[in-house]
């Protein structure tokens, strides 16, 4: 396993730096609506995030698919536990959360450094990684809201890594309508724009004090 991630992370520095900054018109970038942010593109157009350790180390590289941007993969054998990309640079607040459009929106809403942690099971191993380095940092678990998926594992494992940690919580609010891709912070950006998403982040409560999320409208809430 060890030999496997050695040769990923060297696959991974010679692909970093093989590849060009990229364009603000990446197809990825302008779906999203979002700005590049040091993220780089291959030569096959794929658009790539450094996947990091809390002492800079590339370890990884998450590749996402200019034609499918569901399709999101790191190489074959790659660590990802601990791993994240940041945006931007702390002061006194770091946002934690799973995804790069997502952490793309948070921080240009907010200004304030975000540490993508590329999926929801890594959140934790992210905070504790970062609260271990920087202990006086407030540290915010934007959660995505996995509300039409069993379990919620957004909410569920933000809530998780803002326990392990101390720290705060907050999720994207929806006004009107709401269809089943609509769940993160991106999604929030482009349907009510970055002040909505501000507000959300302002919002955020220490776990043991956060509001119980209300259920989806015609739920059975047990009355």
């Amino acid at each position: 396993k060890a030999q496997r991630q050695h040769d990923a992370a060297t696959a991974a520095a010679q692909r970093w730096e093989a590849a060009e900054p990229a364009p603000a018109d990446h197809p990825y970038l302008a779906k999203k609506g979002v700005h590049a942010h040091g993220t780089r593109v291959e030569s096959d157009g794929f658009l790539i995030v450094p996947m990091r350790d809390t002492n800079g180390k590339l370890w990884n590289i998450e590749r996402i698919n200019p034609a499918n941007f569901k399709d999101k993969k790191g190489l074959l054998g790659g660590r990802r536990t601990g791993l994240y990309y940041s945006i931007g640079k702390p002061k006194g607040v770091l946002i934690v959360c799973e995804g790069f459009a997502t952490g793309a929106s948070i921080h240009e809403a907010t200004g304030d450094a975000v540490a993508v942690a590329f999926n929801a099971g890594n959140l934790r191993e992210v905070a504790q990684a970062l609260h271990s380095k920087y202990p006086r940092l407030r540290l915010i678990l934007a959660a995505d809201d996995d509300a039409f998926t069993d379990g919620n594992p957004g909410i569920t494992k933000a809530t998780e890594a803002a326990k392990a940690v101390g720290g705060y919580l907050t999720k994207p609010h929806f006004s009107g309508e709401r269809n089943d891709k609509e769940t993160d912070f991106n999604d929030l950006h482009q349907q009510a724009g970055l002040d909505a998403v501000k507000a959300c982040i302002e919002a955020a409560a220490p776990v043991a004090q956060a509001p119980a999320f209300p259920p989806l409208e015609g739920a059975d809430d047990g009355g």
